[in-house]
């Protein structure tokens, strides 16, 4: 099967999305099947083609009229072009199915080459209304349109967890027969086999953006009340919160104790779960499915997280971590306390974290999109005549 994932970003832009494309189409090429990235373009500066690890990479400017009025006339003025542009590489590829993977300007032109083609659309949702950091769906009315339109054209929708399927059809306002859940993954196998980070003291781990909806302020203020002087506290990311964080460390008197890594790279993110005694996800915000709660328990660590999303689908309270409630500084502190403190109960939550990680290896999830992709190819075209014409 050829297949064409249209993620929202892209390498070389670091995020959950960008790996999670980048591993589904090493995956899928393992596997057998053709597999070409199409994604925006943007910075400019960027190839407009390349070949990333086999993998051909187009980037076009996918263009939308959601700002200002020069870019509503840009998007119009360039907006068949760049859909043509989008057809032609998806026939010369001879591809069968098309992925969106996180909806966003991606998405507008997928689904005006889709309407073009009249191929299987399937939609993988990553928890767009409730984790973008510019809250893009609650100030465009454009991106809304566009979702809903997705979610109504896909043959078959996806979601990184039951939340996020469930947020979709609350953003709907009914409910979405054509949906399933399939996890985020990771690479176990990595996680599982790589050298621990080298610290002089015990480290407890927390990783992501350095943003508000992470909600590292919690961990800080309840890290500085839980009194475990033996761990230090390492935060491997980077974002618009660094310089705040640091100074709020500064307030709570953690001196050398936090630690602050900066963006780790694909090399050392493995290094450092291995490393660390727990991971904590002190997220408030609803996230989609923490993919870094799958690397944590493949890498055998226990996780702290807090009720947000599908954190809770990931992680099992009291089975392969512990989870608490969101911004609750007193049940967080308690937790950390709880596994600083506990080895033994460290140790049977890391090792029934490893088993559950199974679930999320790449070619078992991979696996489940393959069948997705089978099942949208089978069902009957969701287009209406109206919007066919209209593409």
């Amino acid at each position: 099967m050829n297949i064409a994932l249209f993620p929202s970003a892209f390498y070389p832009s670091l995020g959950g999305v960008e790996e999670l494309t980048r591993q589904l189409a090493l995956e899928l090429k393992r596997q057998g099947h053709g597999v070409i990235v199409l994604t925006n373009r943007w910075p400019r500066s960027l190839p407009r083609y390349e070949d990333l690890d086999g993998i051909p990479v187009y980037r076009l400017a996918f263009r939308t009229p959601d700002a200002c009025l020069k870019a509503r006339v840009t998007c119009a003025l360039s907006h068949r072009l760049i859909v043509g542009q989008t057809v032609n590489i998806l026939r010369r590829h001879r591809v069968e199915v098309l992925h969106v993977q996180c909806v966003s300007c991606n998405a507008h032109y997928a689904l005006a080459a889709q309407r073009r083609l009249v191929l299987p659309l399937v939609v993988t949702l990553q928890g767009e209304l409730t984790m973008d950091a510019t809250r893009l769906f609650e100030r465009s009315e454009f991106a809304r349109q566009t979702l809903r339109q997705s979610l109504q054209e896909a043959e078959l929708i996806t979601g990184c967890s039951g939340k996020t399927l469930a947020d979709a059809e609350a953003f709907l306002g009914y409910s979405i027969n054509q949906g399933r859940v399939i996890f985020n993954a990771a690479n176990v196998e990595e996680f599982a086999a790589a050298k621990p980070y080298q610290r002089p003291r015990p480290y407890v781990l927390a990783m992501g953006r350095v943003v508000p909806q992470k909600g590292f302020d919690v961990l800080l203020k309840a890290f500085a009340a839980a009194g475990v002087e033996s761990y230090d506290l390492l935060l491997a990311g980077d974002g618009p919160e660094r310089a705040a964080l640091e100074s709020l460390a500064g307030d709570l008197r953690l001196g050398d104790r936090i630690h602050f890594v900066g963006r780790a790279d694909r090399k050392q993110v493995p290094s450092l779960f291995a490393g660390c005694a727990f991971f904590v996800l002190p997220s408030r915000a609803d996230e989609g499915l923490p993919v870094v709660c799958a690397e944590a328990m493949a890498a055998g660590k226990a996780v702290i997280a807090t009720r947000s999303g599908g954190a809770p689908e990931a992680v099992i309270d009291g089975e392969t971590g512990l989870i608490v409630a969101r911004e609750d500084v007193e049940g967080l502190k308690r937790a950390v306390r709880r596994l600083a403190e506990n080895a033994a109960e460290r140790e049977a939550f890391g090792a029934a974290g490893a088993a559950r990680a199974r679930l999320f290896s790449w070619p078992a999830v991979t696996g489940q999109y393959i069948t997705a992709y089978q099942d949208a190819a089978r069902l009957p075209s969701r287009l209406n005549p109206l919007a066919t014409a209209l593409g």
